[in-house]
């Protein structure tokens, strides 16, 4: 991943590019974002740009054996966790190198990912993933090696705050006595819910949406849409590509909340409240992502009918 893939942020690519160029790269970093504004690809940009021998003032080279390496999300010295659950293959202690697999297949697909995608390709039915003390235990042995080809070694945890208490405190002890040329890219999308001793280790670098501009036009590239569409669903996207292709997509066909939304604001105007009990009875049988990303959609939805009621239409 090159930091010219990375939609937007230009700032902070060149305020990382200048930390790796004055040698001055902190031993732990914790991006902080909203799902889809792209820490992921940006993380991984930054390890790339860090290792490849042949960079430039703006990017890596994209080309050498290293590069060719990070892209493929196969280099020895990059490790990954990420929250896991069990499964019906693994049923005890699940880690982050029993999906390996499955993590490399769907970041290379979409790096803009959001967790029921990787959950699905694990198979974890409908089971909120952890970072648990195994998994700590295993980030600490795996940078506590020498690095396979002499030089950095990166862990990225995606979705910090899922750690349970015990891994953070393992993990602690990692952030106060890191090994030599290690660093350590955390990834959270609830800053707030990470103990404050791991916080107070980090530089922490958050994240603000997607420029509207460089969002719309790559979703013109990508959807193929008019620069005007493209730049309605940038603006109700909020900034963040997963969410705007989600919206796109959605669009295309009838949207899967569509009619249970229309039926429980019906049921709840009417009061015919068997009706609204027949709605989150539906809910009831999504997972948990599923559930969650239907509470967005409604709240955006009261949100946008409110905003017209106020005569506020270009607020929308």
């Amino acid at each position: 991943m090159q930091f010219s893939s990375v939609v937007g942020h230009n700032d902070t690519k060149r305020q990382l590019i200048k930390l790796g160029s004055d040698g001055r790269v902190p031993h732990a970093i914790l991006f902080g974002e909203e799902p889809g504004y792209g820490a992921l690809p940006l993380s991984l940009a930054f390890a790339q740009y860090l290792s490849c021998p042949n960079r430039t003032e703006t990017d890596s080279c994209g080309s050498c054996p290293s590069c060719n390496k990070f892209e493929k999300l196969i280099h020895p010295d990059l490790h990954f966790a990420f929250p896991v659950s069990t499964t019906k293959k693994i049923t005890s202690k699940p880690v982050s190198d029993n999906f390996i697999d499955s993590w490399r297949k769907v970041v290379r697909a979409n790096p803009y990912m959001g967790e029921q995608e990787l959950y699905d390709e694990m198979g974890a039915e409908n089971k909120l993933g952890n970072i648990g003390v195994a998994e700590a235990s295993l980030i600490f042995r795996k940078l506590s090696m020498t690095a396979f080809e002499g030089g950095n070694k990166y862990m990225v945890i995606w979705l910090a705050e899922r750690m349970n208490q015990e891994a953070s405190n393992k993990l602690l002890k990692l952030l106060e006595e890191p090994p030599k040329d290690t660093y350590l890219f955390l990834i959270s999308q609830s800053v707030d819910r990470i103990l404050p001793t791991i916080l107070s280790r980090c530089r922490i670098i958050k994240l603000s949406p997607i420029d509207r501009h460089l969002l719309s036009e790559r979703l013109m590239i990508e959807f193929g849409i008019s620069e005007s569409d493209a730049t309605l669903w940038a603006k109700i996207s909020g900034g963040s590509l997963s969410r705007a292709r989600r919206a796109i997509s959605e669009s295309q066909e009838t949207s899967a909340f569509d009619n249970l939304i229309a039926d429980l604001i019906n049921g709840c105007l009417s009061r015919e409240l068997m009706n609204v009990i027949s709605v989150w009875e539906e809910v009831a049988m999504l997972t948990r992502e599923r559930q969650r990303d239907f509470c967005y959609k409604l709240i955006e939805y009261i949100r946008r009918t409110y905003i017209l009621s106020l005569g506020s239409e270009e607020l929308i």
